[in-house]
């Protein structure tokens, strides 16, 4: 029998070519993905700058200026505290949170009245997937509360979304760490 020249390729050979072929792959894909978010984030950041600007100015209307106050640390939701003037006369508070719900995180941006009442809240951001254009009318049954708020089904007066009790809860934890800040802030005259 006639031995063949080419001899047989060995299944180590094979697997090193592909493992090769998938790690320059990864590598022009991560390269890319870096480019894109360099190139990018200026804008991402300008958009939620804006975002954010347009909250304040809705849930603190008539502002001519911020004061940045400090977190009080136990507050784990509160991000910001912004002491809203007018004048030179605090007109109230606009504070940023952050709490989870059932699809990640939702931040709030809550306007406080000197006498500790919610003026109104903004939605910053969020990714609830559940009945998302109801938040609208959540959010509005904040308005003109005070002190601490809970949903009817754990014994407050606000009616939570029929199916989104999760997310009417975030919310509702939201509101109630931008009270507890202010309400911290104002007694402590800090």
């Amino acid at each position: 029998m006639e031995k063949t020249a080419q001899a047989k390729k060995s299944p180590m050979n094979y697997y090193v070519r592909i493992i090769g072929t998938l790690f320059l792959i990864t590598v022009v894909v991560a390269v890319l993905l870096a480019l894109v978010n360099l190139l990018t984030r200026d804008t991402i950041a300008q958009h939620a700058a804006e975002k954010k600007a347009a909250a304040i100015a809705e849930v603190m209307p008539g502002s001519d200026g911020y004061d940045t106050l400090e977190v009080p640390a136990e507050l784990k939701e509160v991000q910001e505290i912004l002491q809203a003037k007018q004048g030179g006369q605090v007109l109230g508070y606009c504070v940023q949170t952050s709490t989870n719900g059932n699809d990640g995180a939702i931040q709030l941006m809550v306007g406080i009245s000197p006498e500790g009442a919610v003026t109104k809240v903004s939605i910053l951001s969020q990714k609830e997937t559940m009945y998302t254009n109801k938040h609208g009318e959540l959010i509005a049954r904040f308005d003109g509360k005070s002190g601490s708020v809970a949903l009817t089904q754990d014994g407050g007066d606000i009616a939570a979304i029929s199916g989104a009790t999760i997310s009417s809860r975030a919310i509702t934890k939201g509101v109630n760490a931008a009270l507890a800040a202010v309400q911290d802030y104002v007694k402590e005259g800090s």
